[in-house]
């Protein structure tokens, strides 16, 4: 990672550290809940926060665009773009379940170069991007052991929920074939894959802000991560995701899915 990539990394964990503190204060506090039009919910805390990130990345990097979940797209025009999920997981924030976390991550030309997958309330945060390797907090993550068998595997999907019409069956069929599903751990579940704890995770109807921030740290980790056709995560991506520590697993994966 160049310097400069060294300094955005840099900045965005100065800024995980400001979102940490804020959820920290607010778990299990009383706060302001809204329905959003498209049917998700949104605190006034993730306002809050995404608020912040755009006043302090605006002072440091005045030329770069922004994207976030809350306030929209402020691009101009420039080949650098931070995307920030500044609650990842609300419904699990609003009901008290400790899975939730702040996604940051910075594109150039299009193009994911480091990501930040921050857990407040069990103080883990996986960072890094490209040639820089990624940690767990302040250790970096153990390469990964892979599993020879697809019946071995674990398998997440934050619910089951987000797959519609025959690919709610297609889902199914997979959970089948590996050794078991877990559900509910959205961004958390990305940290689990990273740590080598689960091998494959596979997602649907997820917006940029939602996938950006793992793209960087699971190639640099060695694993995979595309959309169900295979092809790279970006901006313009249909929302499908797939996840995986091994190539082979991730491929039949891939056919399943398009059967």
């Amino acid at each position: 990672m160049t310097s400069n990539n060294k300094n955005l990394l840099h900045f965005a964990n100065k800024f995980a550290d400001i979102s940490r503190d804020i959820l920290k204060k607010k778990y299990l506090k009383s706060f302001k809940v809204q329905e959003k039009p498209d049917g998700s919910f949104v605190t006034n805390i993730d306002k809050e926060i995404e608020l912040i990130f755009r006043e302090n990345f605006k002072k440091k990097f005045p030329d770069h665009g922004v994207i976030g979940e809350e306030f929209g797209k402020d691009l101009n025009g420039s080949e650098y773009v931070w995307v920030i999920d500044p609650l990842d997981g609300t419904h699990n924030f609003i009901a008290g379940k400790p899975l939730f976390g702040t996604l940051i991550s910075c594109l150039k030309n299009n193009r994911p170069i480091l990501g930040v997958v921050d857990i407040p309330i069990l103080d883990k945060r996986w960072h890094g991007g490209k040639n820089q390797g990624v940690k767990l907090n302040k250790n970096k993550c153990n390469k990964f052991s892979t599993k020879k068998n697809y019946n071995e595997l674990i398998i997440s999907s934050t619910s089951l929920l987000m797959f519609e019409g025959s690919y709610e069956r297609i889902i199914k069929d997979i959970y089948k074939k590996v050794r078991f599903p877990i559900f509910g751990g959205d961004c958390y579940s990305y940290g689990l894959l990273l740590s080598g704890k689960i091998d494959l995770i596979i997602e649907a109807n997820m917006k940029p802000w939602d996938y950006l921030a793992q793209v960087s740290l699971i190639k640099e980790q060695g694993g995979f991560i595309t959309d169900w056709e295979g092809k790279d995560l970006n901006l313009d991506s249909d929302g499908k995701v797939i996840a995986s520590i091994d190539k082979n697993h991730h491929k039949k994966t891939i056919a399943f899915l398009n059967q």
